[in-house]
């Protein structure tokens, strides 16, 4: 078949995406998922290990997602790491970075520019950057049916409780229970998350019209 770069180019771009990181995922060996969403470009790096689950959207340009995404999604797996995502899992924007281990729960939501890191990067001490010592590293845990809001930190170490709510632009540092919702540098638990805010509970304080 007589096919060029011209032609791909002109391919509408949810198909240039996807084929994009089809291609990326058979270099890097990490196993396409089932109903896997591509918008816009991706960042993969699989020394370590990447599993994805089922029903994965992930969003990596503005024009998807007005919430004002900074960058494409970036997914790191460090030489013998692990990243592992379930299923039915949205991202937009997102940096999730593993040299240990990082794993997210099923029916997840990460918000415009959420990062994930189980590393500081560099040690603290500038005696130990000049040597090239290694920097802590320490897994992370997010709970199923958690949201990560807009421009969330999470930090080495960190467990995230099922159903936990954290507030944009919050950096957490230490575990959040589950059913809370958490906000602030550090993130703090605020408040448990009870059926009061459901949507059209009797009791609930939301915006409801009807």
């Amino acid at each position: 078949m007589n096919f060029s770069i011209a032609k791909l180019i002109r391919l509408p771009s949810y198909y240039f995406w996807h084929l994009s990181a089809r291609v990326q995922f058979a270099i890097r060996g990490v196993k396409w998922p089932k109903h896997l969403t591509i918008k816009g470009p991706l960042g993969l790096s699989a020394i370590g290990r990447i599993e994805l689950g089922d029903h994965i959207t992930i969003v990596n340009d503005s024009k998807y997602n007005r919430a004002g995404i900074n960058h494409p999604t970036q997914l790191v797996a460090g030489r013998d790491a692990i990243l592992k995502i379930g299923n039915n899992v949205g991202m937009s924007g997102a940096s999730i970075y593993a040299e240990s281990s990082i794993e997210i729960g099923d029916h997840v939501l990460l918000g415009a520019n959420a990062r994930i890191y189980d590393t500081d990067f560099h040690p603290i001490h500038f005696q130990d950057r000049v040597a090239g010592a290694p920097a802590k590293t320490a897994a992370v845990v997010i709970g199923e049916h958690v949201w990560l809001a807009a421009n969330v930190t999470i930090l080495k170490g960190v467990h995230i409780g099922a159903r936990s709510v954290i507030a944009a632009g919050s950096v957490v540092t230490s575990d959040i229970p589950k059913d809370c919702l958490a906000g602030g540098i550090p993130a703090k638990v605020i408040r448990k998350i009870t059926e009061n805010d459901l949507y059209n509970h009797p009791n609930s304080k939301l915006d409801n019209p009807n």
